[in-house]
C-alpha cells in the first residue's frame, strides 16, 4: 500500500472514529442534594407533583430501563392520589454521548455544563412526563411501598386508536351535556348527580379527526356514601357508561379507565358499580356475591385497546 493510500485510511478512520461516551463528573450524593432541593417542594416540578424524597437507589430496585450508570430515584405522590409513585432517574442513560465527554441533558439531550443545568433538565422531564400523563399510561412495578413508573410503557394516550377521551367542560362558559344528548345519549342521571354535587368526573368520548367530533360515549364517576365501616377509606361510584352503538367496546373500556384514574386522583380509594359491562371487567372491577363490582386504587389495570 502506497503512503498515499495509507494516510486517506488513516484520515477515513479518525472521520468515522466513534463520538467519545460521556461522562458524569458529579458525585451521586450532590446530584441527590440537588435535584431534592429542586424537587421536594409541591409544585415544584408541575401542579399536582409532591416530591416526597431523593435518594439513591436501594438494592433490589427497579433500574430505569435505560441505566447503565448509576441512578438516583425521585418519589412522589401525584394529586390526592393514594399511591406513592416512584421514577429512577439515571445519571447517564444507555449510549449517552456528550460534547467532549459532557453528560446530555434528560430533556433536550444537549451537553451540560453544571449540575444545576443537570438538575433543570432532569425537572423539565418530569415536567412534561407527568403532563402528558405518565401516571395514566406508564408500566408500574411495585416495589415495597413504591410504585415504580417507567414511561416505555402503555399507549401514549390510553385510547383505541382513532378515538380520544377527555373531560367534559363544565361550570362558567361550559354546557351540560347537550353534545351528549345530541347523539341520542342519557344525559339525565349525569345532570342529577352534578345537580346535587357529588360529581367527581364527567368524561366523552369522540373519533379522533381535526374536528373532534361525532360524540360517542361518556361515562361519569360520582362520591360515594361514606364507608360504614368507618375505616376512613374514600369510596366513588362508577354511575353512568354509555356509548353510541356501533361503537367499538374498546372505547368503553378506555372511557371507564380514565374515569376510574380521575376518581383516583380525586382522591378516591375505591370505586364501586353496578352498571352490566364487560369493559369494567377489562380495567380491574371485580364483582361480588351481592352483585356489584367494585376495585382499589392497587388493583387498576391499563385495558387492552387493541380490539
Amino acid at each position: 500500500m502506497s503512503t498515499a493510500v495509507r494516510g486517506r485510511v488513516v484520515r477515513a478512520v479518525r472521520l468515522c472514529k466513534a463520538p467519545k461516551m460521556a461522562d458524569f463528573p458529579w458525585s451521586r450524593a450532590s446530584v441527590v442534594h440537588a435535584l431534592g432541593e429542586r424537587v421536594l417542594t409541591e409544585g415544584a416540578v408541575t401542579r399536582g407533583f409532591t416530591g416526597i424524597d431523593v435518594r439513591p437507589a436501594l438494592t433490589g430496585e427497579l433500574l430505569h430501563l435505560d441505566a447503565v450508570h448509576e441512578h438516583v430515584v425521585v418519589v412522589l405522590r401525584w394529586q390526592q392520589d393514594p399511591g406513592i409513585y416512584a421514577i429512577a432517574i439515571p445519571l447517564l442513560p444507555a449510549g449517552a454521548y456528550g460534547d467532549a465527554g459532557l453528560p446530555p441533558g434528560m430533556s433536550t439531550g444537549l451537553p451540560v455544563t453544571s449540575l444545576p443545568e443537570w438538575v433543570e433538565e432532569v425537572a423539565l422531564w418530569l415536567m412534561e412526563e407527568f403532563d402528558t400523563g405518565l401516571v395514566r399510561r406508564a408500566t408500574r412495578i411495585q416495589v415495597g411501598d413504591l410504585i415504580f413508573l417507567t414511561a416505555d410503557g402503555g399507549a401514549a394516550d390510553v385510547a383505541p386508536e382513532g378515538y380520544y377521551v377527555s373531560t367534559l367542560h363544565l361550570g362558567p362558559g361550559g354546557g351540560r351535556g347537550e353534545h351528549l344528548a345530541d347523539v341520542g345519549l342519557d344525559v339525565s342521571t349525569a345532570r342529577r348527580i352534578l345537580s346535587s354535587g357529588r360529581l367527581l368526573t364527567w368524561l366523552h368520548a369522540y373519533v379522533d379527526n381535526g374536528r373532534g367530533e361525532p360524540f360517542i360515549g361518556h361515562a361519569v364517576v360520582a362520591r360515594a356514601p361514606a364507608d360504614p365501616g368507618g375505616n376512613g377509606t374514600q369510596p366513588a361510584r362508577l354511575e353512568v357508561l354509555e356509548i353510541v352503538p356501533g361503537t367499538p367496546g374498546t372505547v368503553a373500556a378506555a372511557l371507564v379507565y380514565h374515569a376510574v384514574r380521575d376518581a383516583i386522583e380525586s382522591g378516591a380509594e375505591t370505586v364501586s358499580s353496578t352498571l352490566d359491562d364487560p369493559a369494567l371487567e377489562k380495567v380491574g372491577f371485580r364483582r361480588h356475591g351481592s352483585g356489584y363490582l367494585s376495585l382499589s386504587w392497587r388493583d387498576v389495570q391499563i385495558p387492552d385497546l387493541r380490539r
